[in-house]
């Protein structure tokens, strides 16, 4: 039996691939892949107030869609009046499964799903980061990536129901860049329409 050894630079190749690996780094371009964290398990957040609880729209009060009949839909308000981080979330539903062309062959359509609206705490006024069509992520979750330039933020919404009123969770990764030199951070917050 013939023993085949790898030449010296085959040998230090897959000694930097491992090393890669390990890394969570990719060689091509220079890029990192790793992938963005996953929000973990929720934490219950603290119960509502009655007045917090009587502001609650009733589902008789809620428009429904022909194509689906969303839950996540609404103008969504941090229940932490000192947050931050994320003051506000309006989440709508896209329901236009036509295509549509104009006589040029100008076409738009289908939309189909969710598109989220978030607001960041700033002062005098909220910061508005614009609407953005979300991501399926599985479990319940959707996502949107927002880029501003020295960051990207990663913005989940999930729905959980306690206290028989329907919570959004948002949580986000926010990802700086190298030249920002700023630590990566997430946050996890509660919020009601």
């Amino acid at each position: 039996m013939q023993r085949i050894l790898p030449s010296r630079r085959a040998g230090s190749t897959l000694a930097l691939l491992i090393v890669a690996a390990l890394a969570g780094t990719s060689l091509l371009a220079g890029t990192a892949s790793a992938k963005p964290p996953r929000p973990a398990a929720a934490k219950k957040p603290s119960a509502p107030s009655k007045a917090a609880r009587a502001r609650q729209p009733k589902t008789a009060d809620r428009h429904l869609h022909l194509c689906a009949a969303p839950t996540m839909d609404g103008d969504w308000h941090n229940i932490d009046p000192n947050t931050r981080s994320m003051s506000r979330v309006i989440v709508d539903f896209a329901c236009d499964d036509v295509r549509h062309c104009d006589i040029s062959g100008h076409c738009t359509g289908p939309d189909v799903g969710y598109y989220m609206h978030p607001f960041g705490r700033c002062h005098p006024t909220d910061c508005d980061w614009g609407r953005l069509k979300t991501t399926d992520m599985g479990g319940g979750w959707i996502e949107s990536t927002y880029n501003f330039g020295f960051a990207s933020v990663s913005v989940w919404l999930k729905t959980y129901n306690y206290y028989g009123l329907t919570y959004l969770r948002v949580w986000t990764y926010t990802d700086f860049t190298p030249a920002d030199g700023r630590t990566d951070y997430t946050t996890d917050e509660w919020m009601l329409r």
